[in-house]
Formats: structure tokens, C-alpha cells, sequence
């Protein structure tokens, strides 16, 4: 029999209502359980009897079944006492699963810390503060992409984070997460650095170049996709051609950053630096 189960504490009022805690399931028959009062090796058997009105919660009161409750688990229960019979039946009003203890719950927040080795993250969530959040089976979404746990940082904005949070833990396994995506890279900008390859010598043509300039783009390869119309100037800011262009060259475009890929810019101007 179970120790943990000790120190139950019952209480009948003239009326026959009952209430009683630390109550240990020793048995289920369908919706209805063999229970046990215990008091050390001390015990007092009885039966829960439930129906569709009984009220089940988990430990901190979110909804739960019959079928949610297993054997060994620690409850509490009000109820009445069902008349008749030659043993104690409670007819349960509502009953209370103290193990329990996971739930789903939705988090949003401020990301505090990210571990995308270990493929958690700390999440400050305004009602339960610091949460670990393991991401691992998660879609991670920032915008139009999909990216992973590598990509987040610490200071990002989560929009929305559901999945099983464990009350011991303070964890919640999260089934997805949405990441916000600030609007303003998306708006055209200039960019620079040093062309790697050229796919033509006419529009429309696809180059790669490794962006130099902020810190978040230094050292980058961008893929730029300059279309038909698109203007194609020197340094002087002087028509020029394509065929010009080589490898090695200073460049500079200004364009757009696709909502799909930060790497990736359609090019409206494109300049070559170094004639």
C-alpha cells in the first residue's frame, strides 16, 4: 500500500456531506473508484462514485476526467454519502487530482536567454515570469519564415507559445512557436559590399554578395535579384553595363529584403563601386 497517501483527512456534517483530502485511488472501475483513507498503516476503504455533474480538476484547477485519474494518485473529493447499503459510497461532487501537475497553457513574453544546443529557451511570461520553454518538436515562426531555436536571441518578442506546461518543472513543451518579425527590415534600404558571382551580362540577372556595413550583415552572402527595368549605374551614377561587372568589385544595391529570406533582396538600383 502506499505511504504517500498518510495523514487523510476526512469531515461528515449531520447532513451526510462529505469532504476529504490526501484520499488515495486504489482502484478504478470505470468512471468510479475504490478509494482509501489512510492514516499510516491504518485504513478506511470507501467508494467515489462520479456521474456527468461531478466537477474534476487538476491540481491547479484546470479541467480534467475520469480517465485522467489513475491508480495511486492522490485526491480530493466532496461529496454526499449515497444512502443505503452496507458500505460507504460518496457520491462526488468534485474531486481534485493532486498529481496532476501539466496543463496547456499559452506563454508570451520577452526570450531571455536562448540554448539552442540543449533547444530551450527562457521565457519571461507576464503571469508565471521565467518559464523554460523546450522547443525541440516546436515549428519556430518569425514573419513569412520558418527558423530554428539557432536564429533566436535574446530579446525577441514570442507571440504565441502553447503547449503542455508542467507546473513541477516550470516547463512548457511548446508544439509551436511565433516569434515577432519587426516590419522595418522590409523596407527598402541601401546595401554594400563585394560581388562573388554575377549570372549574366544582361537583366535580368541574379548576383551573390558578401554584405559588409551594419553588424548584423557584415561578412552575409545575400542572393540579389536585380529584374528587367532595374537601373545599372557606375560610380558616378552613369549608366553602365553589366559586362563590367567583376568579381571582387565593390557594389552597392538598394532593393528590398524578401519576407521569406533575410538574405535574399530584390534590387531596384545597382552600382558598381570601382568604375
Amino acid at each position: 500500500m502506499s505511504t504517500s497517501a498518510a495523514n487523510s483527512e476526512l469531515h461528515f456534517t449531520p447532513d451526510g456531506t462529505f469532504t476529504a483530502k490526501n484520499v488515495l485511488i486504489y482502484q478504478k472501475a470505470g468512471t468510479n473508484f475504490f478509494s482509501r483513507a489512510v492514516w499510516g498503516t491504518t485504513f478506511l476503504r470507501f467508494v467515489i462514485v462520479t456521474s456527468t455533474s461531478t466537477v474534476i480538476t487538476k491540481k491547479y484547477g484546470e479541467s480534467a476526467t475520469a480517465a485522467d485519474i489513475k491508480e495511486q494518485d492522490i485526491i480530493e473529493v466532496t461529496g454526499t454519502l449515497a444512502q443505503g447499503g452496507d458500505s460507504m459510497v460518496i457520491n462526488a461532487k468534485t474531486i481534485r487530482d493532486t498529481n496532476l501537475q501539466s496543463a496547456g497553457k499559452t506563454f508570451t513574453g520577452t526570450v531571455i536567454s536562448v540554448n539552442a544546443d540543449s533547444q530551450t529557451f527562457v521565457l519571461n511570461d507576464k503571469t508565471f515570469g521565467k518559464v523554460t520553454v523546450a522547443a525541440g518538436s516546436a515549428t519556430i515562426t518569425k514573419g513569412a519564415r520558418t527558423i530554428s531555436l539557432y536564429e533566436m536571441k535574446a530579446g525577441d518578442k514570442v507571440l504565441n507559445a502553447p503547449g503542455t506546461y508542467s507546473y513541477p518543472h516550470n516547463t512548457l513543451t511548446a508544439s509551436s512557436v511565433i516569434v515577432y518579425q519587426d516590419d522595418k527590415v522590409f523596407l527598402p534600404r541601401n546595401f554594400q559590399g563585394t560581388l562573388k558571382s554575377i549570372s549574366g551580362s544582361s537583366l535580368p540577372v541574379t548576383l551573390v554578395v558578401t554584405v559588409s556595413g551594419l553588424p548584423a550583415q557584415a561578412g552575409t552572402d545575400y542572393t540579389v535579384y536585380v529584374p528587367t527595368g532595374s537601373s545599372v549605374l557606375n560610380s558616378g551614377r552613369r549608366s553602365a553595363s553589366l559586362s563590367r561587372f567583376v568579381v571582387g568589385d565593390a557594389v552597392r544595391f538598394y532593393g528590398v529584403t524578401r519576407p521569406t529570406n533575410l538574405t535574399e533582396v530584390d534590387a531596384q538600383v545597382l552600382r558598381d563601386l570601382n568604375f
